[in-house]
């Protein structure tokens, strides 16, 4: 693995590593693969991101159900 693999970006990958350890189908195996391919600092603004859609989607959810 090249310094230029692990320096691209590749937000898609980040998500994807994310979303797989919230809902934590990740293996462990995996997981080290992903540290050593993402830089810490995509994997925090990814998570930061999916953190703040799901609280959107909730609180959009929560909304709609009790204005009825």
């Amino acid at each position: 693995m090249g310094e230029q693999e692990k320096g691209s970006l590749n937000p898609l990958r980040a998500v994807g590593t994310v979303l797989s350890a919230f809902i934590g189908i990740r293996r462990g195996k995996d997981s080290k693969e992903a540290l050593t391919r993402l830089r810490p600092v995509q994997i925090i603004l990814a998570a930061l991101l999916c953190a703040g859609l799901l609280i959107f989607g909730l609180l959009t959810l929560v909304r709609s159900i009790t204005s009825h």
